[in-house]
């Protein structure tokens, strides 16, 4: 089995700024992204749907008011430049008071969300709470999309979410992360996960953590370590912690974890997660691994060795 790991068909991902390689077979689902203190989500749906979708969320805003009784609606953005189209929403309109120097200020915020539609595929932009000054800076970043047709690699500079790519220039500030979870068919006990998030630091490290670990020092005959320590993935430093545990069902599970040294103001050193579990039944069940230790580190070695930083011009 682990030689047919080895020859096994895979295919490129590309996750934020970087590039892992996955069982072609596997199914490949991305979580929301967030840039600049939006949530990035991707709708597969036709033009008339986006269209519908976008006149029903102005009829909702138009028909709502804000905390004092005023039309909720302030601005309506329309979006058209290149291939991307759709509309910029500011709305509900929030003030508080504030106590600043032993003076009462009041802070005013608003929602603004995005409808955007680039090559037949829909993005959402969503974020409560922002300076009413920020919609340009949302605008900018919607132009700065690209749609990203599936298995494509982009040779410029930029973050990739799901279907997309937003091009330089973005910095740590913007604090951009993502994350995919990848299934197997035919290993459904089986979770794979890759997670990105750049400007951000998570102190203590991997093995610092897994040390400390409380359940791991109660039950410590249920861990067996299969490897664990310093551990660079092309360039990139991190450690890695790989165990199998018994349950106590008696299942026999397996946990691989690795992660980054993260430089929180390098958006090519983000904080990078890297796990693989096995295992997984219905919740509160553990099941026994589908993989031997054998085959679950071969798999790992071959989806852990591939990241890698995405090559640009």
């Amino acid at each position: 089995m682990d030689e047919k790991i080895a020859l096994m068909p895979i295919k490129s991902v590309c996750v934020g700024r970087f590039v892992v390689d996955v069982p072609r077979h596997a199914v490949v689902t991305y979580r929301p992204s967030s840039i600049a203190g939006w949530c990035v989500s991707t709708i597969q749906e036709s033009d008339e749907e986006f269209r519908l979708r976008i006149q029903k969320r102005k009829d909702m805003l138009t028909s709502s008011q804000n905390e004092r009784g005023g039309a909720s609606i302030e601005v309506e953005r329309e979006v058209k430049r290149d291939k991307i189209h759709g509309k910029i929403f500011m709305f509900d309109r929030k003030w508080t008071t504030l106590i600043s120097s032993g003076k009462e200020m009041i802070s005013e915020t608003v929602a603004i969300d995005a409808l955007v539609r680039s090559e037949d595929i829909s993005y959402d932009f969503k974020a409560d709470f922002r300076r009413p000054t920020q919609i340009d800076q949302l605008e900018k970043i919607i132009y700065q999309l690209r749609a990203l047709p599936e298995e494509q690699l982009p040779m410029e500079r930029g973050f990739c979410i799901d279907h997309g790519f937003i091009l330089d220039p973005l910095t740590v500030e913007h604090r951009e992360s993502t994350s995919i979870f990848l299934g197997v068919e035919e290993h459904p006990d089986l979770a794979i996960s890759l997670s990105t998030s750049a400007g951000i630091s998570v102190g203590r490290t991997l093995l610092q953590r897994d040390a400390d670990s409380n359940i791991q020092h109660e039950y410590s005959s249920r861990f067996h370590r299969l490897r664990g320590g310093a551990r660079s993935l092309n360039g990139v430093p991190g450690e890695e912690v790989l165990a199998r545990v018994d349950e106590l069902n008696g299942a026999k599970v397996h946990g691989f974890m690795w992660e980054s040294k993260e430089d929180k103001n390098d958006v090519y050193l983000p904080s990078l997660t890297l796990e693989l579990d096995t295992g997984l039944g219905r919740p509160g069940n553990p099941v026994n691994s589908s993989l031997s230790d054998t085959e679950a580190i071969a798999l790992w070695e071959k989806i852990s060795s591939s990241l890698r930083r995405r090559p640009v011009n």
